[in-house]
């Protein structure tokens, strides 16, 4: 057996090729692999929490041989180190496993055929010689010769970093940003990585600090630290902490001293990276926002406005609107019509159901006929899509509304050039974070009317602020408060339930249908996580397919209340997949598997692909050639390199959070006690407002009593309310 023995050490080396990898844990590096020895036939299984490596490289190993109860011997690994290929086979899979661009499979089977054991000599110093191969131009030859350095050079990175824990996932991204000055960089200030590369947060970048020697109270560490601390905060929906909260969230999760952390605020803030005002830290940035939204949304309010209508002439057009189109609308819906016209600044919020699209609707007839200019946005792609839908006019998103460019990572419609319109429309407004509000207000004329249609239940935005409730609460704005029923004339059961849930009432449940003109909304009660998990593929699978006709990956969305677990995202994502897609085409990622035709959602912004956080889609195609996957949207295609898919996951399953802005026809959601730590009131309303004609929730009763008495409305850390009702007394 090629291996070595030191009896004075029992520990073992073996070289070989990792054949594959069974079972892979991103956040340890935890292994399970199939291992092919140098020189035999023996395959063995190896285990253990190594360097990142990947199927068919060329390894040493060191460890022992165990003897498994269940699964027999096994090799247990506690080091790996890389090895240049060393046999015809090795260098293949070595060559074609992905690492290199323009590299896949086939054409390293036709490089080695040719070049047999000396191929990594030729690709070294004279890889102008696959001229020798059929189909390879000089302009194939250039590139694989640019990405064989490119990869050489990051070899030399990742033989660096080894001792660092890095993934070659990661060096890739170090190497794109900081090129031949990567070491440096890291060796010099391993926290840097947090600025610069996504995914790379500051517990990374602190496990590679301290595996280099960096000491704990290093002033790169304690300010990475702070940073990192507040920038959670703030990702958590806080425009600002209280400083005496930070010294000590600081102090616990550092494991320095409060005098350290005081010097480090003090320095940050004359850096300019904080702001510290009446005892709150805020992000500098962020604090800014804040100020510029309330002093703009009240400028906005006391500037005249260009759809100037006397309410005579609204109720006029009400009337003849009314009769054209044969509409009924009742009194209360024509007050929140003749507001909607009349006001300058004006907020419309309720539930689903309640006439808000009709009222939209009213508002646009009359100012078109008037001749006003309207525009018409939301914060995601699918609610601008359903704003386009219910309005039969066209809607953007925001970041298109305002020419977002993403090379320059700034906006075209700015206050140097305004957008040209008489009225915008913004709805879900509740999803806008002040962020974006800034940008948002800053390109409106002053005498532009706007009009933030959203639903005040529902979950906050996913980035900092409050600001649809901040609004509403400083009592500056006109707000127009739906409360009665209209779709399906009050018979819905989703919307019925929705509002009973909002006021704390138990939802009334059904088993089945005991009305035939309303079976929109069942529950199928289950205690257990595992029998939640096999109700919802069969019905997944079987039962709404088979009794509504729904397609169950277009039609049907799973909504969970939290990630982990066996009723939880990730788990649900892997069943699902297993049962729906098969497919051997597929990259692997940790230890996620990516396959051609899952179904994925978007995790992050991304301006330069045009695609955004919360956006769901399909792989169509993967070239493992190029390194890339396509991902279909619906109405656009987006490339993906392989290392992007730290911005996508598996969507068979999303959380509730993720569904914001987005409408179903069909939602399951699995609600059970074991989900106590998230549930909540704005929570189950908010999963089940996403269903547009079906709602089954699958899990206890007691689940759902506790999510609906617990209304513990997310406290967030936001000033926009007091800055509206100070300035608005000015």
């Amino acid at each position: 057996m090629n291996y070595s023995f030191n009896p004075y050490n029992p520990q073992i080396k073996l070289k070989g090729i990792l054949e594959k990898i069974i079972y892979k844990n991103p956040e340890n590096n935890y292994i399970v692999a199939r291992f092919k020895i140098d020189n035999e036939n023996n395959i063995e299984t190896v285990f253990g929490s190594i360097i990142e490596v990947n199927a068919g490289e060329h390894i040493e190993i060191t460890g022992e041989f165990v003897n498994n109860p269940k699964y027999g011997r096994q090799f247990k690994m506690t080091n790996a180190n890389i090895l240049p290929p060393a046999t015809n086979e090795g260098i293949e899979k070595y060559l074609g496993s992905g690492l290199i661009k323009g590299v896949g499979p086939a054409t390293a089977k036709k490089i080695v055929s040719h070049f047999k054991e000396k191929t990594l000599e030729i690709l070294d110093n004279d890889i102008n010689r696959l001229n020798e191969i059929d189909g390879f131009a000089l302009k194939r030859i250039k590139k694989i010769k640019e990405e064989w350095a490119a990869q050489s050079k990051i070899k030399d990175i990742m033989i660096f970093l080894q001792s660092l824990e890095i993934t070659p996932a990661y060096a890739k991204k170090i190497f794109i940003k900081y090129g031949n000055d990567s070491i440096n960089t890291i060796r010099k200030n391993p926290f840097q990585l947090c600025d610069d590369i996504f995914g790379i947060g500051f517990k990374i970048a602190d496990r590679i600090a301290k595996n280099a020697g960096i000491e704990k109270n290093s002033i790169f560490r304690i300010r990475a630290g702070i940073l990192y601390i507040l920038e959670q905060l703030q990702e958590a929906g806080n425009c600002y902490f209280p400083y005496e909260l930070l010294l000590n969230q600081a102090k616990e999760f550092l494991d320095v001293e409060i005098n350290d952390i005081k010097k480090t605020l003090n320095i940050l803030e004359t850096e300019k990276d904080i702001i510290i005002s009446d005892n709150k830290i805020y992000l500098t940035q962020t604090f800014l926002d804040e100020k510029f939204v309330a002093g703009q949304l009240v400028k906005l309010k006391a500037e005249p406005s260009k759809t100037n209508l006397n309410l005579i002439s609204i109720e006029s057009q009400i009337r003849e609107i009314s009769k054209f189109y044969r509409m009924e609308i009742d009194e209360d819906q024509q007050e929140a019509i003749k507001s909607a016209v009349y006001e300058k600044i004006l907020i419309i919020t309720g539930s689903p159901g309640t006439g808000k699209s009709t009222i939209l609707n009213y508002v646009l007839k009359i100012l078109e006929r008037d001749n006003k200019r309207v525009k018409l946005a939301a914060p995601t792609g699918r609610a601008s899509k359903r704003l386009s839908e219910t309005t039969g006019r066209e809607a953007k998103t925001i970041h298109r509304l305002l020419e977002y460019n993403p090379k320059l990572n700034t906006f075209s419609r700015n206050k140097f050039n305004k957008l040209s319109c008489d009225l915008l429309i913004i709805d879900e407004a509740s999803m806008i974070d002040i962020k974006l509000m800034k940008n948002l207000l800053e390109a409106i004329d002053l005498r532009t009317k706007i009009i933030f249609v959203g639903d005040a239940d529902q979950l906050p935005s996913v980035g900092p602020g409050n600001v649809l409730n901040d609004m509403i609460n400083s009592g500056v704005f006109k707000i127009v408060r739906l409360n009665k029923i209209y779709r399906q004339f009050g018979k819905s059961r989703i919307i019925y339930n929705a509002h009973r849930i909002r006021d704390g009432i138990y939802p009334n449940l059904f088993s089945k249908a005991d009305d035939e003109n309303v079976n929109d909304f069942y529950f199928i009660e289950k205690q257990e996580p595992e029998e939640a998990v096999n109700v919802i593929l069969k019905m997944l699978y079987y039962n709404l397919p088979q009794k509504f006709g729904y397609d169950p990956l277009k039609d049907i969305q799973i909504l969970v209340p939290v990630n982990k677990g066996i009723a939880g995202v990730e788990n649900l994502n892997l069943k699902v997949q297993e049962k729906f897609n098969k497919n051997s085409v597929k990259i692997i990622r940790g230890h996620t598997e990516f396959r051609l035709n899952d179904k994925i959602i978007q995790l992050k912004n991304d301006y330069e692909k045009d695609v955004y956080n919360g956006d769901i889609g399909f792989i169509r195609n993967i070239d493992f050639n190029l390194q890339e996957f396509k991902v279909d949207f619906g109405d656009k295609v987006v490339t993906y390199n392989f290392y992007d898919t730290d911005e996508i996951s598996l969507s068979y399953a999303i959380s509730i959070h993720k569904s914001q802005g987005s409408e179903f026809k069909c939602v399951i959601v699995p609600i059970l006690t074991s989900h106590y730590m998230l549930l909540q009131r704005n929570l189950l309303y908010t999963a089940i407002t996403r269903a547009k004609e079906l709602v089954v929730l699958i899990g206890s009763k007691k689940a759902i009593g506790m999510a609906v008495s617990k209304n513990n409305v997310e406290n967030r850390y936001t000033r926009l309310n007091n800055l509206l009702s100070m300035l608005n007394t000015c």
